[in-house]
């Protein structure tokens, strides 16, 4: 090459070989027209079909979570439904034993405040002064819980006999004095009518006859008896196991209710 060839060569530049021309120039096997690798649309497509695959089952799954708390809350409004009706069943059911039970006492009063020896604690003590002195005994340590009770009530005008009493036998008492109470058992509802409306005659004697409530129709009672001190009722009384109110007189003619649940007495509460 001669020495002005040379010069031209020079201020060309360097010669490159074909394939580094291809590169630069965009073709070739190394390069496209963007610079870029022909793999990477490929990989490109399989990213994305991996994320929507992806996406794909994060939805199935929130749909799947979503479908079981659907089936949950209908699950949890099932049992609540069945819960509501076994509470009326069990409502129902506790009523029905409360008033079989109050049927079985519909023969029956209490006293109460009465001091009375009872029978077997009179015999016993006085077994225990004298074994021998049993059949001479005075009359009044021999007399049964019964006899003692009819006297009692005989003496204060309330006439009773002996054979109009069924059952006669103390129960511990409830109260704060811890006294106990006697329970009769008449024959005949007539018989208890007549000394529940003779019961009057004991007031100043301190003893006290009343029917034999359930603990239920008890606290009623007692409730009741509250609103009347209270002003919120005219009066209340027990007849036949059933606590009744008369209530105010207002715009209307006072009312006599029959209250068999406590709820019931609720709207008189509200009054004041």
């Amino acid at each position: 090459m001669s020495a002005k060839s040379k010069r031209k060569a020079s201020k060309a530049g360097p010669v490159l070989p074909d394939s580094e021309k291809d590169f630069q120039n965009g073709g070739g096997e190394l390069g496209d027209n963007n610079g870029r690798s022909p793999e990477t649309p490929l990989v490109n497509d399989r990213v994305m079909e991996a994320m929507n695959k992806g996406f794909a089952e994060i939805n199935l799954k929130l749909e799947q979570i979503i479908g079981g708390q659907s089936d949950l809350a209908e699950r949890v409004s099932s049992q609540e439904r069945q819960t509501t009706e076994h509470s009326e069943v069990i409502k129902t059911l506790v009523n029905r034993i409360d008033e079989l039970e109050q049927y079985s006492r519909k023969d029956d009063l209490i006293v109460s405040g009465l001091e009375i020896m009872h029978v077997s604690f009179s015999r016993a003590v006085t077994m225990d002064r004298a074994p021998d002195h049993h059949d001479n005994a005075p009359t009044h340590e021999l007399e049964t819980l019964e006899d003692k009770v009819v006297e009692f009530l005989n003496s204060h005008g309330i006439t009773v006999h002996t054979d109009q009493i069924s059952v006669c036998h103390t129960l511990r008492g409830r109260g704060k004095d811890k006294k106990s109470l006697i329970i009769m058992r008449l024959v005949s509802r007539k018989a208890k009518l007549f000394i529940l409306r003779n019961s009057s005659k004991l007031k100043g004697t301190n003893v006290y006859i009343n029917e034999h409530l359930t603990k239920k129709n008890s606290d009623i009672a007692r409730a009741a008896r509250v609103l009347r001190k209270q002003g919120k009722v005219q009066s209340t009384w027990v007849r036949n196991c059933t606590v009744f109110v008369k209530t105010l007189a207002g715009s209307e003619d006072a009312r006599i209710l029959a209250i068999r649940q406590l709820t019931d007495l609720d709207e008189f509460s509200k009054n004041i």
